[in-house]
């Protein structure tokens, strides 16, 4: 579930209330965009369509909250875009981040110490 810049606006703001459901209302005023209220609502469905928002209607208010965290959102897009641009492998996205030049031996080290964490 790929989510579009405009749709990562929103769902920043979301994710800023650590939890708490949002109105459109808030949303609105917490954008630094001009975009119209129809647009957000938009964004907003779209958000539910793709299962990453749930939309809860108390009285004449729709509630939103989120169904992910943005960690697991970042998480999921990682594995993605390793799995389709370097065939899951590791060493393939190191190949294409460090080109022709090296990784530094405190580089090499910390992932080194990360990987024996693991």
């Amino acid at each position: 579930m790929k989510i579009s810049e405009s749709e990562m606006e929103v769902m920043k703001i979301i994710w800023g209330k650590k939890g708490e459901a949002v109105t459109t209302a808030y949303i609105l005023d917490s954008l630094k965009t001009p975009w119209k209220h129809t647009t957000v609502l938009t964004f907003l469905k779209r958000l539910c369509d793709k299962g990453v928002l749930k939309c809860e209607r108390i009285g004449k208010a729709n509630l939103y909250s989120p169904l992910i965290s943005e960690r697991e959102y970042k998480n999921a897009q990682t594995k993605e875009f390793m799995s389709e641009l370097h065939s899951g492998s590791v060493k393939n996205f190191l190949t294409a981040l460090y080109g022709d030049k090296r990784p530094t031996k405190d580089e090499i080290n910390e992932i080194k110490e990360w990987f024996e964490g693991v």
